[in-house]
């Protein structure tokens, strides 16, 4: 009878342990949830910050092809009306 309540208090003590261990670990993982949910709120910011500088600069790539198209016809235009090759050089 000594040896079965010896070897069940000795299997409560490892299994006392084996929980403390356990209760450890769950804190840990919790503090590194609460991390990684605070990471990803700052990531999804950061890709609402990337799809807003990624329309400004289409925004500004569209306005250079339009300024680019004018300054072209501008060229055209002004060697149909006469510009010499010395002022096309300087433009």
């Amino acid at each position: 009878m000594k040896e079965v309540m010896s070897s069940l208090m000795n299997k409560q003590d490892r299994l006392i342990t084996e929980n403390t261990e356990l209760k450890l670990r769950l804190v840990e993982c919790e503090e590194v949830s609460t991390i990684n949910q605070g990471l990803k709120e700052e990531i999804q910011e950061i890709k609402k910050q990337n799809d807003v500088l990624k329309a400004t600069c289409q925004d500004y790539e569209s306005s250079l092809r339009s300024l680019q198209v004018k300054v072209q016809d501008g060229i055209v235009d002004r060697t149909e009306g006469g510009l010499g090759e010395s002022k096309l050089k300087e433009l």
